[in-house]
Order: structure tokens, then sequence, then C-alpha cells
């Protein structure tokens, strides 16, 4: 993906918030799905319009995903663990309906796109697992006692890490000259390079 998931970015924050016990509002955000540049590509061919849905059926995930809860912003450990299962929960959603978009493009026009595909799904349903063991996690902490928010929150966000990076599916694409020419015309192959700046 054109980001990487940052929970590291999570940690000190985490440590921080349980130990002075937070002082902000809490302000968990969801990305709003987007495929309004789907019907765009529809008329650049059967190529263009495959690729355009595909990205099109990642741009949600890349969104919900690439934006970890700011600890600073939780008012009480709570707080916090609410935001972090609204990530994982977002995520884990966004995760199940790209793998959903993608099956409903249908057969690659192009050699090598059902390869692509079936990658792209693979790494999503890792996500989408890893997501639900973590909030599973993060649900049963006890937000009463200290010493579980203060090993129980870090150790969950750590389990994170090891899966905090999505190869780029534009990069996936860009392996096919023809695959790649068409996501250079599919609307939202180009939005999701816009917003993450690659």
């Amino acid at each position: 993906m054109p980001r990487s998931i940052a929970p590291a970015l999570l940690l000190p924050a985490v440590a921080a918030l349980v130990l002075a016990a937070g002082c902000a509002t809490a302000v968990p955000g969801t990305a709003a799905p987007d495929r309004a540049a789907l019907a765009q590509a529809q008329d650049g061919g059967d190529a263009v319009g495959w690729v355009d849905e595909v990205c099109g059926s990642l741009l949600p995930f890349v969104r919900a995903t690439s934006s970890p809860p700011d600890p600073s912003q939780a008012r009480d450990p709570a707080g916090l663990v609410q935001m972090i299962s609204s990530y994982l929960r977002d995520g884990e959603d966004a995760a199940r309906t790209a793998i959903s978009g993608m099956e409903a493009a249908g057969p690659s026009p192009v050699a090598g796109g059902d390869e692509v595909v079936t990658r792209l799904s693979g790494t999503l349903e890792t996500f989408q697992t890893s997501f639900r063991k973590v909030r599973t996690r993060i649900e049963q902490v006890d937000v009463d006692d200290r010493q579980a928010l203060l090993t129980e929150v870090p150790a969950a966000v750590r389990e994170l890490e090891q899966v905090a990076t999505m190869p780029n599916p534009l990069a996936d694409l860009q392996a096919s000259p023809e695959l790649d020419r068409a996501a250079r015309e599919a609307a939202s192959c180009q939005q999701i390079a816009r917003e993450f700046g690659r």
C-alpha cells in the first residue's frame, strides 16, 4: 500500500496515557469509503475498467488503516481501548469489503491480473485475521487494572507490527506493462497515488 500501518507509533503514547490517565477528548475517526471514482474509467477499455474496480475495492481499506488512532486524543484508558478497538474493527470490515469487491470485479482481461488479485486477497485475509485477533485481545482488557493496561494494550499493539506493511497494489500492477498502463488511466488507482503521495 502507499502507506504502511504504523502501530509502533502508538506504544509510547499508550504508556504515557495509562500512567497519566490522559486529559483530552477521544474523537475516533473512521474513513468513509469512496467509490465515486469507479464510474470514471468505464469507457477506457476492459483492462482500465477492471483495474479501476480492483483499486476502488482497495481504496477504503487503505484509508481505514493508514491513520492509527492517536492515544493522546483519548480522555482515559477506557477511551483508548475503545479507539484501538474501533480502528481494528474498521480495518477488519474494510479488508472483508475489499476482498469481496475484488471478487466482484471478475476475471482479469489481462494476463497476470488474477495473480495480482490472489496475492492481494491473501494479504487482506492476513490483515483481517490479525485485526480480529488483536481486537479480541484488546476488548478483554480490564480498563480498571492499571497493570493489565500497561502490559496487555502494548502487547496487543505489538502484534500489529508483525503485519504492519501491505504490498503496494500499484507496484504489483506495474509488474505487467498492460496492467501498469491501465492503472495509470484508472481513476481509483490514481486516487490511491494522489492521496498517499506515490
